[in-house]
């Protein structure tokens, strides 16, 4: 029997402390949990959404009108080398959990913040590696038909930090299927990372996964204000992908620092036009952009989720006026 509970704060269930009250809330623990609440929530026409770790969400209301499914199914198993991981385990703990079972891919994007259920609706990526490269099938819980379904890697359209999940809103990710590795080869060409590991004087061609796994949690520790202290949901908005035309009225602007992706597209920094634009550290009332890193907006505690949101779209709207370029929000907004 799920516990339904009413008129439920959500301030500790999601990284911006923002206390949106949702007029319903359960929390499942079980696949057959979940089932029950999504079709509870159907035989009563109730407007719902699931949430995992809450690190990713942006509750821009103060109340939500319908039911708040709260995920903790949790389960990890191993076939061969396959990693099959349940949509409320924590993904930092998962990665951690990979590597002392001696199966590899994932140090890359350690310390990353909630559920292995979050991982590819936004298809998580770090240091040069995305989720996507690993993710063998995704079982759901079709919303519409409420069957169970294992959506292979092409079916779940992952883009950069995109997918299925985030375009549509018709599944429940119950758990997570990847395709690891024994081998003890590691990715440390991104800039950022082996550069860090240079300075510490490490062999990056020798060095281990576990190696790779403590460098990405030392960068992030430093650069990257910890949510459990500091309430923000990390990268606030997306890095800017620009053609050939936009890129070059961009360099008469501002000469500007940039990757190229696999289309040749040109991959830019919005942390860097955030910061030239004299974003970095500013304030205004409860919420703030980080002194430590310009794509993360910190609140007090106590913002409402208008207030995050006033004050992303005055940041979107100066960056555009300055650099004619839209910044794009990362994270789901309710």
């Amino acid at each position: 029997m799920i516990d339904i509970k009413k008129n439920f704060s959500l301030k500790n269930y999601n990284s911006l402390q923002i206390d949106c009250i949702s007029e319903l809330f359960i929390e499942v623990k079980t696949p057959e949990e979940a089932l029950s609440a999504v079709k509870h929530a159907k035989d009563n026409n109730l407007n719902f959404i699931v949430v995992g770790g809450g690190t990713n969400i942006v509750f821009s209301k103060q109340n939500f009108k319908g039911l708040v499914i709260k995920n903790s199914i949790k389960g990890k198993k191993i076939i061969a080398d396959i990693v099959i991981l349940s949509s409320g385990e924590s993904w930092h703990d998962c990665v951690l959990w990979t590597l002392k079972n001696n199966l590899y891919g994932l140090e890359n994007l350690s310390l990353i913040p909630g559920t292995v259920g979050a991982a590819p609706v936004q298809n998580i990526g770090a240091y040069g590696k995305d989720i996507s490269e690993f993710i063998e099938y995704v079982k759901v819980i079709n919303l519409k038909t409420l069957e169970v379904e294992l959506l292979s890697n092409s079916q779940c359209e992952f883009k950069y930090r995109s997918s299925l999940f985030k375009q549509e809103v018709n599944y429940m990710i119950v758990e997570v299927a990847l395709k690891l590795s024994y081998d003890k080869s590691v990715h440390t060409h991104y800039k950022s990372l082996s550069d860090y590991m240079i300075k510490k004087g490490m062999d990056i061609l020798n060095s281990t996964p576990e190696e790779v796994s403590s460098c990405v949690c030392e960068i992030r520790k430093n650069i990257l204000p910890d949510p459990r202290i500091i309430p923000n949901v990390g990268s606030f908005f997306k890095n800017v992908t620009l053609d050939d035309k936009a890129f070059k009225e961009l360099q008469n602007i501002l000469p500007t620092p940039f990757n190229l992706d696999e289309n040749n597209n040109f991959k830019v920094s919005s942390a860097f036009l955030i910061d030239s634009a004299g974003w970095k550290g500013r304030i205004k009332g409860e919420v703030s952009v980080s002194s430590k890193h310009s794509l993360v907006i910190n609140t007090s505690g106590i913002a409402t989720g208008n207030e995050v949101i006033v004050f992303a779209n005055a940041i979107i709207e100066d960056i555009k006026s300055k650099f004619n370029v839209v910044l794009e929000i990362e994270p789901s907004v309710i």
